[in-house]
């Protein structure tokens, strides 16, 4: 759902990427996305699936003052953790852009007002990509719910639709990120039928994607494809502000 507030601060918001089902790309996509909006002002990248150090190239715990606490030691605190800790837990991945890592906590032990106290948390100031992944812990799925835009991210694939449908997220979902792979007997306007939502991006799979993201270089060279797909998304994010709202 979208605030009054975030429409008027164009991408100075919080956009929360989520999928039904594990191997979907959603932490290549939100990488993506970050990186890009890098490039447009000041930018946060919070990895609550705990894969982002490995995808951007950095070491496991890439801010020494974070310790193995991270987000999730965050959200353990609860709801009245200060939000200054969070500056504490951020790690420089390229000018522009800073992550916020996971930790090793259990992301089942906070409560839900922890992660939308979180999700408050993390608009202030910057544009911040919330990786929220296939985690539907109590936290992570409140935090989806009051993020200013908050996108599945999904395949053309039939099991994750069946899950998508009845995964009480898409309620609070703007619209779908398809990742568009060769062969897939479902395209986008499937997608949209199915989930009753607009597909808002589409992110190819390619090879050169792959090894990128193998290789650990994607904060370095980030493949045109990705960066066209995520210039797009984000571009498009201020109309999809006003529409939302005025519905």
């Amino acid at each position: 759902m979208l605030g009054r507030a975030a429409s008027r601060r164009g991408l100075v918001v919080l956009l929360a990427l989520w999928s039904p089902k594990g191997g979907s790309g959603t932490s290549v996509v939100a990488a993506a996305l970050a990186l890009v909006a890098a490039e447009r002002g000041e930018s946060r990248l919070a990895d609550l699936g705990g894969d982002q150090p490995a995808i951007l190239g950095l070491p496991p715990t890439p801010a020494p003052a974070a310790g193995a606490d991270g987000l999730a030691g965050w959200l353990s605190a609860g709801p009245s953790a200060p939000t200054e800790w969070l500056d504490d837990l951020a790690a420089p991945v390229v000018p522009g852009l800073s992550v916020l890592i996971r930790g090793s906590g259990a992301l089942e032990a906070a409560t839900a007002e922890a992660g939308a106290a979180l999700a408050t948390a993390l608009r202030d100031g910057y544009t911040t990509v919330l990786d929220a992944g296939a985690c539907g812990a109590p936290p992570v799925r409140a935090a989806v719910e009051v993020a200013d835009v908050a996108l599945m991210v999904i395949r053309p694939c039939y099991l994750a639709l069946r899950r998508a449908v009845a995964d009480p997220r898409l309620e609070h979902s703007y619209g779908a990120i398809l990742v568009e792979e060769p062969g897939r007997a479902l395209g986008a306007a499937d997608v949209a039928a199915v989930l009753g939502r607009p597909v808002v991006g589409r992110f190819p799979v390619r090879a050169e994607i792959a090894r990128a993201v193998d290789a650990g270089v994607l904060r370095d060279r980030l493949p045109a494809a990705l960066a066209t797909a995520a210039g797009t998304l984000l571009g498009g994010l201020p109309e999809a502000f006003d529409g939302w709202w005025a519905a």
